[in-house]
């Protein structure tokens, strides 16, 4: 025993020599104070200006931040025409699927209800029927006997009757109270969703006005500029000659006739114009009216219509204007023609009967005379010839050449108080 006691004494001085200070144990020992305001004084010494800096900047860094964020989903959120976060506070697919778990539980609740319901009419039915077995199996006897026997199976269908109604009453009444649970969470939701849904629509309902008031602003804006668009390319004339033109134009005109008669051998032979030069200036008046009719196929509106209309008929009219005056001139060209020849088969027969060279026609110009040479003679450039009034008056010499292939002369010399004058005799020095 004494053995023990010493054993837990040595045990205990282990113990607190583990885990007490040596100190502890000696009572005259110093006990270290420890004072809070030395130590204040101590870590104040140590302060760093850097924690401070840490401490409170960081802080301050998060809420700036946090501020700048906050300011510019904002921004980006006004930003939005048709709020997504209007639509999610609605939350109709919730209200929608909350209201059909609502009424599949009270369709099911109804139908455990109607399910009580029925079991309490049947139990009430087989009580009913097992009186009226017991009924009937008294029935043969005494009336004495009988009588005692009908009020027994009368209290006992009264006792089975209130057990089954207590029974069933407090479970019906419970299943009704539930049914109506139900049918007041399935009208609150109901409520709740034609809300949603009127909301809904008001926002659709705002959007599209919006967006309709935007369209507008577009479809006008985009008129105007189509308008000026038109205009630009389709103007309307404001000068008071143009507008007076442009408005007796009607869309359909006939055109003028053109010139059948052929008279391009006639401007060749004249040599005033080649056939070839002719047919080019007819196909570009051609190809001008080709161009003005596929423009008159574009639907140009305003002042260009009417004025594509007046260019091509007045292009038809120019065409058909020159082509008859050219004609006229090549009428009185025959004629002239016809005329001249005329004076040549006269000269001709003269000089043939005279027996002359030629004769001098026109001789106001001294260094264009015009001449007559009888055709049967070969006539050279350059030839020199005299000049007689009668066979023996001389009156000078000229030097012949030609001009558009006719014979005309120059005068060299003159005899002295001399004149060439018209019908003067020719007489070729060299033939």
């Amino acid at each position: 025993m004494g053995d023990e006691i010493q054993m837990k004494q040595d045990k205990l001085v282990e113990v607190k020599s583990r885990f007490l200070p040596e100190d502890i144990g000696t009572p005259e020992s110093r006990r270290e104070v420890y004072a809070l305001e030395t130590e204040f004084a101590r870590t104040k010494k140590n302060r760093s200006w850097f924690f401070y800096l840490v401490a409170f900047g960081f802080p301050a860094l998060i809420v700036a931040a946090t501020l700048f964020i906050t300011w510019r989903v904002q921004e980006k959120h006004n930003q939005v025409e048709l709020a997504i976060l209007e639509f999610e506070e609605i939350k109709l697919k919730d209200i929608l699927d909350a209201t059909r778990n609502d009424e599949k539980n009270l369709e099911l609740a109804r139908r455990e209800l109607e399910s009580l319901r029925a079991r309490y009419r049947e139990a009430q039915a087989q009580l009913r029927e097992q009186t009226a077995t017991e009924m009937a199996a008294i029935a043969g006897l005494p009336e004495t006997e009988r009588q005692p026997q009908i009020r027994r199976i009368q209290e006992k269908q009264a006792v089975e009757s209130q057990k089954i109604r207590q029974e069933f009453e407090s479970k019906i009444a419970t299943q009704q109270k539930i049914v109506s649970d139900y049918e007041k969470k399935v009208q609150a939701r109901q409520k709740q969703m034609a809300e949603g849904v009127a909301k809904a629509e008001s926002i659709l309902s705002n959007h599209e006005r919006l967006m309709k008031l935007r369209l507008d602003k577009q479809q006008a804006e985009y008129e105007k500029k189509i308008a000026d668009l038109i205009l630009k390319y389709n103007p309307n004339f404001t000068e008071p000659e143009l507008r007076r033109i442009v408005a007796s134009e009607k869309t359909n005109f006939v055109a003028p006739r053109m010139p059948t008669e052929p008279f391009a051998q006639d401007l060749a032979r004249e040599k005033i114009a080649a056939s070839a030069q002719i047919n080019k200036l007819r196909n570009t008046q051609e190809e001008q009216k080709k161009l003005i009719a596929r423009l008159r196929e574009i639907p140009y509106t305003n002042s260009v219509a009417p004025a594509l209309v007046g260019i091509d008929r007045r292009n038809r009219e120019i065409t058909a204007e020159y082509e008859a005056l050219l004609l006229e001139s090549v009428r009185a060209l025959r004629r002239k023609n016809e005329a001249l020849a005329s004076y040549r088969a006269a000269l001709r027969e003269l000089a043939d009967r005279e027996r002359e060279y030629g004769y001098v026609l026109d001789a106001r110009k001294s260094t264009r005379l015009r001449i007559y040479l009888n055709p049967s003679l070969r006539v050279r450039p350059g030839m020199r010839a005299g000049v007689f009034r009668k066979d023996d008056e001389y009156i000078g010499d000229i030097e012949i050449y030609l001009e558009n292939d006719e014979p005309m002369a120059k005068v060299i010399n003159l005899a002295e108080g001399k004149a060439i004058a018209a019908f003067d005799k020719i007489y070729l020095e060299d033939r």
